[in-house]
């Protein structure tokens, strides 16, 4: 994937001077991050003989990054008097790459660019995707480095908008997509990944940086991705990163899969035994099976020729469209109480596989207290190497302190 320098160092012509030793260095003033009044130089290293500047505001970088503010305003404020000059202003030099530097920056100078990736409250635009996450995996570096906690926050919720916990969120953020992914079709764009958010590099950004409450329904995602059969080239189809996974990442969606699959399979198997009920509105007949169950089996057995196969991709979202089907059923065959008692039957499955994903794919959180402040969490696996992260200490009932860690609810 190429930087968000490129396109900019292939339009800028840089600035030339030597160095000390004499050796000819190339410098490149941004051009989105170069203010007049600005009073501190932003440098980065593309190469050896090659630098981004940028020209930013130390009241802008003092208030939000308590790093900077120490290094401006704190003891080290003897900076300004030792640091090297560009233009009669303080060179600071920061060893991060420059394209995640540009991203930080932006991000703090033009919040509004990151808003549009908050697709549950934002309008669901078509380049709402691409490039996420991999933005944001510099941007949350680089804030967590600086120590920039409004950022930090900001990111982390835009995460949890693209993976959200409830059912009612994700069934939102779906029907949206599903426009999105026609809106490609009628196209003739068959690669749909960038209606999607990048499910491999979200595992790997959640991993490193604990952001462990949205795994389990990226998880689920990466269960959706056709990486095995080689896509048909005249149909939608979508691409997701696994080299950034583990082999206890690919594990886990290996496991989480099949077990995602076994309970689903076991649901859709019981329906029909859910068959003689209180509701039906039809006489039951001495000896004979209950009256609407001839009517369902023919319609639920048509409704399965779509599940016949090896897998399936999506089963969540096969029984939303099982849910919204029911309305179908012949009402000559099949009466409106017994339609209602399968409605909401298929819809208890569907819940049920939902607040199930964190056990299918071993993410459920085991914590424990130490010292009454802080709690020592981990993703909790019998199968899997145990993974140690730390929440902070929320509140105390009595004297038994509470760690809030969010799992996946669903949401009627």
């Amino acid at each position: 994937m190429s930087s968000p320098t490129d396109s900019f160092l292939s339009s800028k012509r840089p600035r030339i001077h030597k160095n000390i030793s004499g050796d000819e260095i190339e410098t490149y003033e941004s051009p989105d991050l170069w203010f007049d009044d600005g009073n501190i130089i932003i440098r980065t290293i593309l190469n050896r003989n090659a630098y981004i500047i940028h020209k930013v505001h130390k009241s802008i970088l003092t208030s939000h990054s308590n790093v900077f503010h120490d290094l401006f305003d704190g003891p080290q404020a003897a900076f300004d008097t030792a640091s090297e000059r560009y233009e009669g202003l303080s060179v600071i030099e920061l060893q991060d790459s420059p394209s995640e530097v540009n991203d930080f920056l932006k991000a703090l100078y033009f919040p509004e660019e990151t808003h549009r990736h908050r697709p549950i409250s934002s309008p669901f635009l078509e380049g709402i995707w691409r490039g996420f996450p991999f933005k944001y995996i510099g941007i949350l570096r680089l804030a967590m480095k600086y120590d920039v906690a409004p950022l930090q926050d900001q990111m982390l919720d835009i995460l949890r908008h693209a993976w959200p916990q409830y059912l009612f969120d994700w069934d939102y953020l779906q029907k949206r997509t599903e426009d999105l992914e026609r809106a490609y079709l009628r196209r003739e764009c068959f690669d749909l990944s960038f209606a999607h958010p990048e499910p491999g590099m979200t595992v790997r950004l959640a991993m490193d940086h604990n952001v462990l409450d949205i795994l389990p329904v990226v998880f689920y995602d990466l269960t959706r991705v056709h990486e095995v059969t080689p896509p048909n080239p005249h149909e939608g189809f979508r691409r997701a990163d696994l080299s950034v996974l583990t082999a206890d990442d690919l594990r886990r969606l290996t496991q989480g899969r099949g077990a995602l699959r076994g309970k689903f399979l076991d649901g859709i198997k019981n329906l029909l035994p859910v068959l003689p009920h209180d509701h039906c509105e039809r006489p039951p007949v001495p000896g004979k099976r209950p009256p609407c169950h001839a009517g369902l089996k023919k319609w639920w057995n048509s409704q399965l020729g779509a599940v016949a196969g090896p897998s399936v991709p999506d089963p969540i979202g096969w029984l939303r469209e099982q849910v919204s089907l029911c309305d179908d059923i012949p009402h000559d065959e099949v009466c409106g109480g017994c339609t209602r008692v399968v409605k909401k039957y298929l819809q208890t499955v569907r819940e049920d596989l939902w607040t199930s994903l964190p056990d299918f794919f071993g993410l459920r959180i085991r914590n424990s207290v130490s010292g009454g402040r802080v709690s020592r969490v981990h993703l909790f696996d019998e199968n899997l190497a145990v993974v140690p992260v730390y929440f902070k200490f929320v509140s105390s009932l009595g004297s038994d302190p509470v760690i809030f860690v969010p799992l996946i609810p669903s949401r009627n």
